[in-house]
């Protein structure tokens, strides 16, 4: 009688390291660049929030150069409108995203396997706790004011 698990057994050992090592190259290179492009859309949702003069210029400059990031928020303006939704979840999620790549680097062991797996990981913790911090921050009080 013939055995399937004879010869697929090499076969399978072979490959599921190989689909390991894909998996977390794929989370090693896709966690950054979408910190990147998250990071850049922020600062161009900000920028247009706070009526800064060229923020398509500085969004692409902080796209370029991330240490820019420094010099937007030291010179940025005050803000003109209110925070929209939009705004929101853009920093929610870049919130995440950068404290998960923290977690994941600080808390997975020294494999280069381990750590993309545990950003990941730790993004399904921070993605939550930002959420709740961000837009509880955003909801004001009412004021005795406003209640009267």
């Amino acid at each position: 009688m013939f055995d399937p698990s004879a010869v697929a057994g090499p076969l399978v050992t072979t490959v599921s390291p190989l689909l390991q090592s894909t998996g977390a190259v794929v989370a090693a290179v896709a966690v950054p660049a979408l910190t990147w492009a998250v990071l850049v859309a922020w600062v161009g949702q900000d920028a247009l929030a706070r009526a800064v003069d060229h923020p398509l210029r500085w969004a692409g400059a902080v796209a370029v150069v991330p240490p820019l990031l420094v010099a937007y928020v030291v010179y940025r303006g005050e803000r003109t409108r209110p925070q929209s939704d939009r705004e929101r979840l853009t920093l929610t999620v870049l919130l995440a995203l950068l404290s998960a790549m923290l977690a994941g680097t600080v808390f997975a062991p020294p494999d280069v396997f381990a750590q993309p797996r545990n950003t990941v990981g730790a993004l399904l913790v921070t993605l939550p706790l930002f959420y709740l911090l961000v837009y509880r921050q955003s909801e004001q009080p009412p004021t005795e004011e406003s209640a009267s």
